[in-house]
């Protein structure tokens, strides 16, 4: 017998035994989650178990016969709203006559968006458009998952076609094909350390000369013995930004990467990269000192109040957003260059899956809500009289910070209002960043795993292993590193990174 899923024929005999699946802890699942990717039979046999899922994934359907065309969006941030039945009425009491869509959305709280994500994917529930970022991106366009628009994008999307530049789409094409709808926000990354403006000024603190992670240990030795409090308070993805200055190259893992000024192109394993091991070291200086909170390595979700933590933005968002989220002032200070690269630009993106009954209006509608400066704002603020107000003189009050969507995962922040309590039009720095930004040596390029597929997925998973001790500095990288590489070894780490290099060198033109 053989099912159709991703629109590819699986055998139903080769299929795994679901119940000895279901019965592994939830540790272990998230082990084999990458494993589960590539296994699109596990979406088959999971769909003749439940016998609930319509058609091969797609949820769109006519709606009866006012012909209207029904989607399902898949969205990561603080849940559902609390007001979403009311808010999704006036959303879809505005698109219908415009694009006769009616939309659903499913908000998947943060800490529970990779696992939820996977699973959504793998077992091929139905919807139509799901957020993603570069991972995920890569992943399911090898899964299979994601509809092809490239050639639907002019017809389809002219008001975002022509408001975003062209190294935007270029910045998402997988062998000259586009699979995934870029969010055109901060699309090149500028990282910002943020502080509690209160330490600043009570410790007269120079922040200029405390952009170096090393630089920063003194200062945090004062503040952990003044404060009896963790001057660095993470979860388990831990002080991620350290790798920023790596390109990902598409494949997927923050341990193999070109450094994005390097004019030679060298494909590195980053954890035996001089800058990275120091940082890991001082990560774990930091644990021994009780900088780190203890049980960083196990959070999903960070605690809102932070003495000092990065983010990815602008300045002008400690104003605007850094500093309200936490109910402090802050001070920031820019951390390194201005970098565009493939990943900065698939941060964020909405990808249409390949099993929707109606790709165009999938992407009609997030054309609609990128460039309709309305809608833009009902998805970034909420409800109008419940979650926001417009001035007289045009601008947005927030009437509350309620609002449970991620404004940065749904479309262009170029269009989106501004709010009364903004001094400078903070959009405008945004597209200066984006102007000034140094393009990645590896912009356009997307490493090709198919010949390592198996050994990369294996290396990622002994990574995902390893992470979140590691970045939380529990594990000792002296000792840890070593164990890593060795592991990688085994499963074929080299072959990836010769793989990498040759086809990094091809595209040089070596």
């Amino acid at each position: 017998m053989k099912i159709k899923i991703f629109n590819r024929e699986i055998c139903a005999c080769a299929l795994p035994d679901t119940n000895s699946l279901c019965a592994k802890s939830s540790a272990e699942m998230e082990e084999k989650m990458m494993k589960w990717k590539r296994m699109a039979a596990l979406g088959a046999a999971v769909m003749m178990v439940v016998g609930t899922l319509a058609g091969c994934g797609g949820s769109g359907d006519a709606g009866g016969e006012d012909g209207i065309v029904h989607l399902k969006w898949v969205t990561i941030g603080n849940g559902m709203p609390t007001n979403y039945d009311s808010w999704i009425a006036k959303v879809n009491e505005y698109i219908e006559p415009e694009i006769g869509v009616n939309l659903e959305m499913e908000v998947i709280p943060w800490g529970d968006w990779d696992k939820r994500r996977s699973i959504i994917v793998s077992i091929n529930e139905p919807f139509d458009m799901i957020f993603g970022t570069g991972n995920n991106y890569i992943a399911d366009i090898n899964l299979g998952a994601c509809y092809d628009i490239t050639d639907m994008i002019d017809a389809n999307m002219p008001g975002l076609k022509e408001l975003m530049p062209d190294k935007y789409w270029d910045g998402v094409k997988v062998k000259d094909r586009i699979y995934g709808i870029p969010t055109y926000k901060d699309s090149s990354i500028t990282n910002y350390a943020v502080w509690d403006k209160e330490l600043v000024d009570e410790y007269n603190l120079d922040l200029a000369s405390l952009t170096e992670i090393e630089s920063l240990t003194e200062i945090f030795e004062t503040l952990k013995a003044d404060k009896n409090d963790y001057p660095v308070y993470v979860k388990n993805d831990g002080v991620y930004y350290i790798f920023d200055v790596y390109d990902q190259l598409g494949a997927g893992t923050q341990i193999l990467g070109v450094r994005y000024d390097d004019a030679d192109a060298k494909v590195c394993f980053t954890l035996e990269e001089p800058e990275i091991y120091s940082a890991l070291e001082t990560l774990h200086d930091w644990y021994q000192k009780g900088i780190i909170n203890p049980d960083a390595s196990t959070l999903s979700e960070a605690r809102v109040y932070n003495m000092w933590r990065v983010a990815q933005g602008w300045e002008s968002a400690g104003v605007t957003a850094w500093g309200p989220q936490m109910g402090k002032e802050v001070a920031v200070q820019k951390i390194g260059d201005t970098i565009l690269s493939n990943e900065t630009v698939r941060g964020s993106l909405n990808m249409v899956s390949v099993n929707t009954k109606y790709p165009e209006k999938c992407l009609q509608l997030l054309d609609k809500v990128n460039t309709d400066t309305k809608l833009r704002d009902m998805f970034f603020y909420g409800e109008e009289g419940v979650n926001f107000n417009y001035t007289e003189d045009g601008r947005v009050h927030k009437i509350n910070n309620e609002w449970a969507m991620a404004g940065y995962t749904q479309g262009t922040f170029f269009t989106v209002t501004l709010e009364d309590t903004n001094e400078t039009n903070q959009w405008d720095e945004v597209k200066a960043l984006n102007e000034a930004a140094v393009s990645s040596v590896m912009l356009g390029f997307t490493f090709d795993s198919t010949e390592v597929s198996d050994k990369l997925a294996n290396c990622r998973e002994i990574w995902m292993r390893y992470r979140s001790e590691v970045m939380t500095g529990v594990r000792d990288p002296k000792d840890t590193i070593p164990e890593i590489k060795a592991e990688l070894m085994k499963a074929g780490w080299q072959e990836v990174m010769d793989e990498a290099q040759k086809q990094v060198d091809e595209f040089m033109g070596k």
